[in-house]
This record gives C-alpha cells, structure tokens and sequence, in this order.
C-alpha cells in the first residue's frame, strides 16, 4: 500500500512538485538578477552620477554624463548576461531531472539488482 502511494505521489503530485521547483528557481534567478528594473534602466547613467551643465562646462558635463551612461550600460548589461547564464543552467539541470524523473523508482529496484549479480556500471 505504502509504494502504491509513493508511485501515485512520483507519477502525479510529484510531477507538479518538480515543475514547480524549476519555476521557483528561474522567479528566484529574475528577482535576484532584478532583470526588469536592468532592462528597463539600461543606458542610465551608472549609481545616478550626472554633472549638471552649466554654460561653462557643457561639454565636460555632457562627456561625464556619457561617461556614466556608458559604465552604467557595461555593468547592467554585464548582469543580464550572468541571469542569462543562470537561467540556461537552470534549465539544462530542470530538463535533465524531467528526463530522469520517470527512471528513479525503477533505479531503487534495478541498481541493488545489477550489484547482487555483479553487473559494474563504470
């Protein structure tokens, strides 16, 4: 009766579990890398650093605003890329355990089996 249930929970409930996880981790990936606001704020100037132009120094402020600009895109984009990354990875792992996910409870079965009768698997 025991692994009935347990085989329901793997093939049924299980399958919701797994799914979940995944999208938990890529929610988690997005809100830690802040993926909208880095987007959204690409090419603005990096901590907010601007010099305000006066007519004297216009064309300094307007180098030192693009300056900034041009840090703040580096960085952001620099961040996008790691989320990207993460999120690659997440998904390659999640695909891997969806692909494996049927096969386990068989393996608690089979493994123990192929050691009883010497069969080495490396």
């Amino acid at each position: 009766m025991f692994l009935v249930s347990l085989l329901g929970w793997w093939y049924g409930s299980g399958w919701a579990w797994l799914f979940r996880g995944i999208a938990d981790r890529l929610k988690d990936i997005k809100e830690t890398f802040s993926v909208n606001v880095l987007a959204r704020t690409l090419f603005s100037p990096w901590k907010q650093i601007q010099t305000v132009s006066t007519f004297h120094n216009f064309f300094q402020s307007a180098i030192d605003n693009l300056i900034s600009r041009f840090i703040g895109a580096v960085i952001r984009i620099f961040m996008l890329v790691a989320a990207l990354m993460f999120t690659v990875l997440v998904v390659v792992i999640g695909a891997l355990f969806v692909v494996v996910w049927p096969f386990v409870p068989f393996m608690i079965l089979v493994l123990p089996a192929m050691s009883v009768i010497g069969v080495e698997l490396w």
